[in-house]
């Protein structure tokens, strides 16, 4: 875990097979969104190659800042990479269960469980996640050498 704190660029890194095997996985999943009279339809496979992408960034950038020899803020990065999974796992579990129908029942719960809802979550964790990581970057940039 220290390892991952002091060199985020392998946790991101790492994300990049995932993201893809997802895409070749579900190629004819879509993701249908409503905003207000608006209708985007998006295929799973681009989101999922788009995250790549994206993560393959956020790499790179914390790889820089670990090439030029300043270490990131290790506080920042924990919750950079906490906030990640966390937006992680149901984006992931969403993906999977979406085509089915957009409601999942449980046994658990009384009512069910919007999976746009979760997506909305995931999508939201994920902002807080990228703030982190905009944060952390400038800091770091910015900071004296010890």
């Amino acid at each position: 875990m220290k390892t991952i704190i002091k060199k985020p660029h392998i946790f991101f890194f790492s994300l990049i097979p995932l993201f893809i095997l997802i895409g070749l996985i579900k190629k004819e999943g879509i993701i249908d969104l409503t905003i207000n009279d608006t209708f985007f339809a998006v295929k799973i496979n681009y989101w999922c190659y788009f995250s790549a992408v994206f993560v393959s960034l956020i790499g790179l950038n914390y790889y820089m800042l670990f090439w030029v020899k300043k270490p990131t803020i290790q506080i920042l990065s924990l919750f950079h990479i906490i906030f990640q999974v966390a937006a992680l796992i149901p984006f992931i579990f969403c993906l999977f269960f979406l085509n089915t129908k957009t409601v999942f029942t449980s046994n658990f719960i009384s009512d069910s469980i919007d999976l746009y809802q979760i997506l909305t979550i995931s999508f939201t964790l994920f902002l807080i996640s990228f703030l982190l990581h905009i944060l952390n970057f400038i800091l770091t940039f910015f900071r004296k050498p010890a």
